[in-house]
């Protein structure tokens, strides 16, 4: 008999959803739930219960008239429940794609918020969450109970070099575990961005048994978790000691000079040798305990002598890659770089696993602008499951869902298999109705902006604003209006002439400022509008104020913006692609 509190839920869940008599059962040999009708009654079989409750999740949307695209609401549409279903298997068993499937938490939990994005996971079959530990640290035992009866694990970890070896706790007594720098004196920090964080000397023997015993005692304090993270503060500034430098050459393709003049070196065999000597001091004691860490900027690639063994997990970030191209096209300068590195943890894979960190939400100043992946994040799943890719987890905010909100739902179908164009089909019937073409075509003309230009497409607002016009913009006005009047409640549809407006206003900006006319007025005049819109999931509010905010002072001062500069990135990434590692 099926009494977890997880099958408990999905039995509580369809009676909610008026789905009558139904049966649950328990398959192992099914690869995932599957869904039929049996005498008058729902037959719900999968091979373990969070299986189950997915299946009562998909059968409401399917065929009791329910939409879950956003956290917090549910959508109900008596026009779509289907009353005359045949006998027999409606919903197959297929093969998941990718296994772990998730987000990416960079903001604290809320006792309000937090429940409605756990919710909203179940509800797309979303099992992954990875946290800041200094977050992890606040969440409330009725929450952590909340996600795990909702089959959400949890990995404790991101940028935590500070976290675990904070420098008020080590740094007198034990000098020897930070980073030194070359040339310290010459780091003069751009104002607002920090580019050279406080990082860990990797190669010191004695910060090494240190930082597993760190995590030990925090595994010991959380014995819920079963996945930490290890990763580099956010940034660059790796440690310059002899020991260190010895992994360092002088050749100028290991490294990489930004605007500042500042200089970084490639990092990935200090980082994974450190990864690789923690995991061992870990699972010495801890054998079940695994160990992720991060490929990223500048330690993207693993070593040539690195294996990814048991009990050890990367997570490649797709950071600056190109949006415009999958990530295998071989007609992708940009691309390719990110390619070669994803096939080198491919080939390094020896019983631990390798999982993709992806952007689908925009990052920093390119929140809220376009990014549709919706065919290309099916295509690059499958290359992905093609690949022995495990996971793959996306940065989210809660805010800017009319944005980006389909992307997650995408995400998630993507990842158990379904078929593309029959997800497109639903997206737009489910959310739009009888407005569903007016809503094709909108969205249409959003990607013929992203069309209109050839070249390789990084997203930074420079990338964008750069190749298309106002006037470009302004066309999607109209029919996004005409969406939001017709469905005045609906979620994306309602919020479609604020974004727009933020996009067109952007854009105008972004034209003076290249035009070296713009004002501080300017500025406050679109930071007054940004506030005004908090009613629509349109934009992540405060971190769009930041970043905004920050602009502003560089208007001020009678400096270029500071986000503007397109062509460092794809810089670094093109030199990559040179590189030969040692």
């Amino acid at each position: 008999m099926l009494t977890s509190p997880t099958a408990t839920l999905a039995k509580k869940e369809l009676k909610r959803f008026g789905g009558g008599a139904a049966e649950f059962k328990l398959v192992p040999e099914l690869p995932s739930f599957e869904i039929s009708r049996q005498n008058g009654k729902w037959l719900f079989a999968a091979p373990n219960d969070v299986e189950l409750l997915y299946a009562v999740y998909d059968c409401a949307e399917r065929f009791l008239g329910y939409d879950f695209f956003e956290p917090g609401v549910e959508n109900f549409d008596p026009a779509q429940v289907q009353h005359e279903l045949p006998q027999g298997v409606l919903v197959p068993a297929r093969q998941i794609k990718i296994r772990r499937c998730g987000f990416i938490q960079e903001f604290p939990f809320d006792p309000v918020e937090s429940p409605l994005i756990f919710d909203f996971m179940a509800k797309n079959k979303l099992n992954y969450l990875l946290v800041w530990m200094k977050y992890y640290d606040d969440l409330s035992p009725e929450l952590k109970e909340y996600a795990a009866i909702r089959g959400i694990t949890i990995e404790s970890g991101h940028h935590n070099f500070e976290y675990l070896i904070p420098v008020d706790k080590y740094g007198k007594d034990h000098p020897e575990y930070f980073a030194t720098r070359a040339q310290d004196h010459l780091d003069k920090e751009i104002p607002g961005v920090n580019h050279v964080s406080r990082q860990l000397c990797t190669t010191e023997p004695g910060l090494r048994q240190e930082v597993a015993k760190q995590l030990l005692a925090y595994q010991r304090k959380n014995p819920e978790l079963t996945r930490l993270g290890l990763n580099p503060n956010d940034g660059f500034g790796w440690c310059e000691c002899p020991r260190c430098s010895a992994y360092y050459t002088d050749d100028d393709d290991r490294k990489f000079h930004l605007p500042s003049a500042r200089r970084y070196f490639y990092a990935e065999k200090a980082y994974n040798e450190f990864i690789t000597a923690v995991a061992q001091d870990i699972h010495r004691e801890n054998p079940d305990l695994a160990l992720n860490f991060f490929g990223y900027v500048n330690y993207s690639s693993p070593a040539p002598d690195f294996k990814l063994t048991l009990g050890i997990a990367v997570q490649y970030a797709l950071y600056w890659r190109c949006v415009k191209h999958d990530l295998f096209s071989d007609d992708c300068p940009t691309n390719r770089g990110f390619l070669r590195d994803f096939l080198a943890w491919e080939k390094s894979k020896a019983g631990g696993e390798f999982m993709i960190y992806e952007y689908y939400m925009g990052i920093n100043f390119y929140m809220s602008l376009p990014l549709l992946f919706w065919q290309r994040m099916f295509d690059e799943f499958e290359f992905y499951h093609q690949h022995q890719v495990d996971g793959v987890l996306t940065q989210f905010q809660f805010g800017h869902w009319s944005s980006y909100g389909s992307n997650y739902r995408f995400m998630a179908q993507a990842a158990r298999g379904e078929n593309f164009a029959a997800a497109l089909q639903r997206f737009y019937e489910r959310r739009f109705g009888k407005y569903a073409a007016e809503a094709e075509s909108f969205y249409n003309m959003v990607a013929e902006v992203m069309k209109s230009f050839e070249d390789c497409h990084i997203p930074t607002p420079a990338s964008l604003f750069s190749r298309i016009s106002v006037e470009q913009l302004e066309k999607l006005l109209p029919p996004a209006r005409r969406l939001a009047r017709k469905l005045p409640n609906i979620r994306p549809a309602a919020d479609l002439p604020c974004w727009v407006r933020y996009l067109i206003r952007f854009k105008k900006l972004y034209d003076l400022e290249t035009a070296r006319t713009i004002t501080p007025a300017d500025m406050e005049q679109f930071i007054t509008w940004i506030k005004r819109q908090r009613k629509h999931k349109v934009l992540a509010t405060e971190k769009v104020l930041h970043y905004i905010k920050l602009w502003k002072e560089d208007v001020e001062a009678h400096r270029i913006c500071r986000f503007f500069d397109v062509d460092w990135p794809a810089e670094f990434r093109r030199r990559r692609q040179n590189i030969k590692l040692s």
